[in-house]
């Protein structure tokens, strides 16, 4: 069912404490206890209904009190107040479940998962030579619609910040999964945001609540409860999952067969079709892209690592699930993920024939999946005072405006690392620069030696390239440049 759409055989009639009444429509995510709906006619708040074990609505009396000491415990807690939370308004008396603020116009990171959705038209990079479609040509279809690669590391990249805000505030999610991590597109910018919030605490304190596939093996065999080392495992399963759509644990032990040298979608389909729905890593399986154990192996490394990671996102993930799997304290944490999913999102950019996001390569001018020309890129390249070289490249067209964030001028901070400071735009053979951080003065270098401080724009031959310093920031070397015809 798409997201924005329902039936009124799909719609429940809600009362809260207060006698106030809500009627359901859309479902907007799905976690381990319960299922969050949008409310008909008021897009600003949610309900969030409780589920037994067959996923019917539950309606015990002890559940219903249970979830009111929750929420009285959550108003307690020392939540940072400029985190995106949808926080919980009134208890309903109608059923196990409560109504919670919404971030109008987010939507799910469930929505990223649905590869199967039927597709009105096959690009023709995904038609043979007769122009019919190629096998699992919808798999490729709907990563791309859904919002790809460069999409998928940017919500990725906003909500490990709100969760390490958590962390760092001595707090526990508890349940997350791909069902309770929220995203929203605005022009060039994404936020984040967290739904489902009745689980948050502190680390072992009460009740023990995990999405399947998403447990990590410590809940699942018992031995201790939510603490920030199952969030790390819980949200590297979701981030793996969401950019691979692939689960870390599903390989040949769990579904019978390695499709090592398959192409991904048919791997894909395959581990979807074997899915059960309640898988639980208890800790005994290694994860499918292990190089020391291949036991459960399961499709192609080399091919996933092309297209869908960077070498620094594959060593955290190795982190967690080789590493770290039966030694939580060892898992990465929180805090760790931001900058990683930051770096590999400023290396992605747009195919202009397909639509496709991937990643940059100076070895390559076309693109991986249509063959289509690699057209002018802006590249900025950050030479850092310790010696290490980072980049942001950003696919240009005529009259786009592409804002250079702070995180390319100065050291990364977790929530303040999108802060734009220069805008740059391409018309015909010029680009305009103009200073958007009033706060910061920095000033060019051209390749020739000559220096001026930017004030305000500056137009310049498409073929300049320059280095732009922080006056009070000589350590920070940012080489701009356009890289086309």
């Amino acid at each position: 069912m798409n997201m924005e759409e329902s039936t009124e055989e799909e719609s429940l009639t809600v009362i809260d404490m207060e006698n106030s009444v809500f009627h359901t429509s859309s479902e907007i995510g799905h976690g381990g206890q319960g299922i969050v709906y949008h409310v008909k006619d008021d897009m600003d708040i949610a309900v969030k209904i409780a589920i037994d074990s067959n996923g019917s609505p539950v309606v015990d009396h002890n559940v219903i009190k249970e979830i009111s000491e929750r929420l009285n415990n959550i108003r307690r807690l020392p939540i940072p107040k400029d985190i995106n939370l949808s926080q919980p308004l009134s208890i309903l008396k109608s059923h196990a479940g409560y109504v919670m603020t919404f971030m109008n116009g987010m939507k799910s990171f469930e929505s990223f998962l649905k590869l199967k959705e039927t597709v009105k038209e096959i690009p023709s990079w995904l038609c043979n030579e007769e122009g019919k479609p190629v096998e699992n040509a919808e798999i490729w279809t709907n990563y791309c619609i859904s919002g790809g690669l460069r999409t998928r590391l940017q919500a990725l990249y906003k909500v490990s910040e709100l969760l390490a805000s958590l962390h760092m505030n001595g707090l526990v999610y508890g349940d997350i999964s791909a069902g309770n991590l929220m995203y929203k597109e605005k022009d060039q910018n994404i936020s984040g945001g967290l739904i489902d919030a009745d689980n948050i605490n502190f680390a072992g304190k009460g009740k023990t609540y995990f999405t399947p596939g998403y447990g990590a093996p410590e809940i699942i065999n018992g031995q201790n409860g939510a603490t920030i080392f199952s969030d790390s495992y819980a949200f590297a399963v979701a981030a793996f999952y969401i950019l691979t759509m692939m689960h870390p644990y599903k390989g040949e032990k769990v579904i019978g067969i390695n499709n090592e040298d398959d192409d991904w979608a048919k791997t894909v389909t395959v581990q979807a079709q074997k899915d059960n729905g309640d898988f639980k890593d208890d800790g005994t399986l290694p994860w499918i892209f292990d190089q020391e154990d291949d036991s459960n192996s399961y499709g192609s490394y080399e091919q996933v690592m092309e297209l869908f990671l960077t070498p620094e996102l594959m060593a955290l993930f190795d982190n967690t699930f080789r590493v770290g799997h039966t030694k939580p304290e060892l898992r990465t944490p929180l805090n760790r993920w931001p900058l990683a999913f930051a770096r590999a999102a400023d290396k992605t950019i747009r195919c202009s024939s397909c639509g496709m996001t991937y990643y940059y390569s100076d070895e390559r001018d076309e693109c991986p999946y249509c063959s289509g020309k690699t057209g002018d890129i802006l590249k900025v390249t950050t030479n850092k005072a310790n010696g290490e070289k980072s980049i942001f490249v950003h696919e240009l067209s005529d009259e786009q405006e592409i804002e250079i964030p702070s995180r390319c001028f100065e050291p990364f901070r977790i929530g303040n690392g999108d802060e734009p400071v220069i805008d740059i735009k391409k018309k015909e053979n010029t680009i305009e620069i103009i200073k958007l951080n009033d706060s910061i003065v920095p000033y060019i270098v051209f390749e020739d030696g000559k220096e001026e401080t930017l004030i305000g724009k500056r137009i310049l031959n498409k073929s300049s390239v320059f280095t732009v310093f922080y006056k009070d920031s000589m350590s920070e070397k940012v080489r701009i440049e356009v890289i086309g015809e």
